[in-house]
């Protein structure tokens, strides 16, 4: 349960008396990052109310609450930040927080043939609205985020020394100076696992969980889609990612370059997710949170080092 600071009802009816009398405060379940609630209204309108952690900086969250702002103008349903007296950006118990809207549908875990048209669809409508704006707001989980968990590790005690991690390293070093210069940019969600998508009758109903936004290329955020979605117990889901692509690549169009660098892409995804669970394994300790286990993303890796899945483009 990802709670890291508990709040009673009343702390949340300070803050919601403008909008109404609190009826029910679920803590949510899902997600690793930063502490949310569902917040029951007495009029029957629901709310999300997101508490924001150490990871997510107050600096970054007017660039999160625009964004959904500009992928909602273009039709992409997720979350809105609510205003009280022209503000936005919230305090409780000393953490910054927001109120968002409440996004209808559930994830789904075993796609079928329609969930995946509309996945393609709804993926690419996404990357169209993305690329229609100036905001900006550098991806600190790459290069930065290596070099801040390398760098934690080689101090700790006792040091982290596990094969997995002693591999990924080694191949950091192969592939940071990699990193391409001549695909475009654009604003993407960069973190579309599945229990950021949801679905209603078949279709995706929206999308949520929006603070690992960022601007970089395309290309990235579609390889940490397929990390996340087309693997299950080391096997690569040949026949899901087929589709998914067709419904994707009919609505839109990657360049070139951006095909030939979906590879290099898969794997630095692939030690993004590594990394950054290796890390929140050792060092994460408050709340209530169930770890992921970072050894799924080194078994994805090493199959993008064997296999090259961009030929099905």
């Amino acid at each position: 349960m990802a709670v890291y600071t508990t709040i009673s009802r009343t702390d949340a009816q300070e803050l919601f008396k403008s909008l109404g009398e609190i009826v029910k405060l679920e803590g949510i379940k899902e997600g690793v990052e930063n502490t949310n609630y569902l917040v029951h209204l007495n009029d029957s309108k629901k709310y999300i109310l997101t508490l924001f952690e150490k990871r997510t900086k107050e600096t970054d969250l007017p660039y999160f609450n625009n964004l959904m702002g500009l992928f909602s103008k273009n039709g992409v349903n997720c979350p809105l930040s609510i205003s009280i007296k022209n503000e936005n950006i919230f305090k409780v118990k000393e953490k910054h927080c927001c109120i968002y809207t409440f996004v209808k549908g559930r994830p789904t875990f075993r796609s079928n043939r329609e969930q995946l048209n509309s996945l393609g669809k709804s993926i690419a409508h996404l990357h169209l609205s993305g690329s229609s704006s100036n905001l900006y707001r550098k991806n600190m989980m790459l290069l930065p985020s290596w070099k801040h968990i390398t760098e934690s590790f080689s101090k700790s005690d006792p040091k982290i020394n596990i094969e997995e991690y002693k591999y990924i390293f080694e191949k950091i070093n192969d592939l940071q100076d990699k990193f391409p210069l001549n695909l475009r940019q654009i604003n993407i969600h960069a973190d579309l696992f599945k229990d950021n998508i949801f679905f209603l009758d078949n279709q995706v109903s929206g999308f949520i969980d929006f603070f690992f936004s960022c601007t970089d290329t395309v290309i990235y955020d579609l390889a940490t889609f397929v990390n996340a979605w087309f693997f299950e117990k080391n096997k690569f889901d040949e026949y899901n990612y087929i589709n998914f692509l067709k419904s994707y690549q009919h609505n839109f169009e990657l360049t070139i370059e951006e095909k030939d660098n979906f590879n290099f892409y898969l794997k630095v995804s692939a030690i993004r997710f590594f990394l950054t669970r290796l890390y929140d394994l050792h060092f994460n300790y408050e709340g209530n949170v169930k770890h992921k286990n970072p050894i799924e993303f080194f078994e994805i890796f090493k199959f993008h080092e064997e296999n090259n899945i961009q030929d099905f483009f």
